[in-house]
């Protein structure tokens, strides 16, 4: 054990047993779900406790517990979570997210939890593992109890479309949702999203005689989680790449052989590399373009930021030679370079209403290429669903014109604020009187599980709260550890509570 005399320990001791020693990629979850069953049943013989856990068939996990004497007539409080992570690396080789433990540790400075090299998976696991804290607790005092565990919350949120609240047997109109990120705030509201995925056929040819071929490789980037950082000032690889081979076509000939960058499409792309041919006799011409180019992106991003650090302290772009492969054409190679870095990538436009608050954005995600052709895919954001619909016509549009094909799928919904809940202001009395401090009530530009959720269950009031985690759907990723044990402080305090609420 490496986090056992971190406090709260049942909390601790749940997150690096449970969800850091088991396997759960999205789309992957059976492993978690198997873990978090047989934990639930072992607890339950342990502590003399009964749960009635019910699973749907998309892997949903719903556990109820009955309410402790005397307060039985308090409200149904339900808290929710996801089960799966998002899986980054920084490890030469990569990391076999399906089979092995993340590699947890405690920080030197000793106040963070992170992973060595790999996402820590504290988005949701942190979360799950409060909530699970708290069902197991014997000094937690509540009434009726519900936990929510939800499958593929990071690529696509099927899990929680998929959900039936009815066939579940959901009695909850109190929802506490564990995936926010910033200790001393309740989110009240996220954005909706959907995802764009561009393709283009292209066939290959032979490499020629005369051609000389280049690898241009970016990385070294912070990337981020594509809604919550989308704000910062970080670069996307895939973007940068694209700007690098812009500054060719109109002066050289340039044939694409392959173009990797991203891994997921709510992370913001951190490696990028692109192989692709040139006339030996253009070599000199090529390289004086790029490296020019090159050392106008370095320049900007080895700045100081408002916040005094550097924008992008690790930026690494190389362009070295590679091997002749085979390519596309000419002209195709022009039409894609021209397309990718045409697409908008960041915060499209801020909201009017809210201060601060993105509320349209996209993110430039994944690029592939095969020997049949090329595949884009991205993720749009927007708190306004019109305006997110407007974006990826727009994203489709650029398509059309470069001859891509272009599939949307269906969109998630947007958590519209309610400022006036009762329930959202019987929990910031209590956050903050466990906190100390004043809390802030904000909206995100994330989406958030609970959009779908208040759409499925009429009359369901609910807050997002959680301790901090820094650069999550990144290897950056890291959790404070002194937020843990406040979150668990707020739980109890709300839970012991909640049946005074209209008092």
């Amino acid at each position: 054990m490496v986090l056992e005399k971190l406090e709260p320990q049942i909390v601790w001791h749940i997150f690096e047993e449970v969800f850091t020693k088991t396997p759960r990629p999205s789309k992957k979850e059976e492993k978690i779900r198997q873990r978090l069953k047989k934990w639930i049943a072992k607890k339950a013989e342990e502590l003399d406790l009964e749960f009635d856990v019910i699973e749907d068939e998309a892997g949903n996990i719903l556990i109820k517990k009955e309410a402790d004497p005397d307060m039985e007539d308090a409200p149904t409080v339900m808290l929710q979570g996801h089960l799966d992570m998002v899986c980054e690396t920084d490890k030469e080789g990569g990391f076999d997210f399906e089979n092995k433990p993340i590699p947890v540790r405690i920080q030197d400075n000793g106040d963070w939890v992170d992973a060595d090299e790999t996402t820590l998976g504290a988005d949701n696991g942190i979360g799950m593992s409060l909530g699970l804290a708290i069902l197991t607790d014997p000094d937690v005092k509540h009434g009726p109890l519900e936990m929510l565990a939800t499958v593929d919350e990071e690529t696509g949120l099927t899990g929680a479309f998929a959900l039936d609240p009815e066939e579940m047997g959901i009695e909850s109109k109190l929802l506490i949702n564990l995936d926010s990120e910033d200790v001393g705030v309740i989110t009240i509201g996220s954005a909706g999203g959907g995802d764009t995925v561009l393709e283009k056929k292209i066939q290959k040819f032979e490499p020629k005689s005369d051609d000389l071929f280049l690898k241009l490789s970016i990385s070294g980037l912070q990337g981020g989680h594509s809604g919550v950082d989308i704000h910062e000032p970080r670069a996307n690889a895939n973007k940068l790449v694209a700007r690098c081979l812009s500054t060719l076509v109109d002066e050289v000939e340039v044939r694409l052989s392959n173009w990797t960058g991203g891994g997921k499409r709510n992370a913001i792309p951190r490696e990028s590399h692109a192989i692709f041919a040139v006339k030996k006799e253009d070599a000199d011409e090529t390289k004086r373009l790029i490296e020019e180019e090159i050392s106008a992106i370095t320049d900007y991003y080895n700045r100081q930021g408002i916040n005094g650090g550097i924008l992008e302290p690790n930026i690494d772009i190389a362009l070295t030679e590679s091997v002749p492969v085979s390519t596309f054409n000419t002209e195709s190679s022009v039409c894609v370079i021209r397309t990718i870095h045409s697409l908008p990538h960041g915060p499209l436009r801020y909201s009017p209403t809210v201060e601060d608050l993105v509320e349209t954005s996209n993110n430039v995600a994944v690029i592939n290429t095969d020997e049949h052709g090329i595949e884009l895919q991205m993720s749009s954001r927007s708190s306004i669903q019109e305006e997110l619909e407007s974006v990826r016509r727009r994203l489709m549009f650029i398509g059309k014109m470069g001859g891509w094909v272009g599939t949307r799928s269906p969109a998630y919904p947007g958590w519209a604020p309610n400022p006036q809940s009762p329930f959202l202001k019987f929990l910031r009395k209590k956050y903050e009187e466990v906190y100390g401090e004043d809390v802030i009530v904000e909206a995100i530009h994330a989406g958030l599980e609970c959009g779908i959720l208040g759409a499925g269950i009429p009359g369901l009031q609910m807050v997002s709260i959680g301790p901090t985690i820094k650069n999550p759907h990144s290897p950056d990723e890291k959790l404070k550890i002194e937020d843990v044990g406040i979150l668990y402080d707020v739980l109890k305090s709300v839970l012991a509570n909640v049946g005074n609420m209209s008092s």
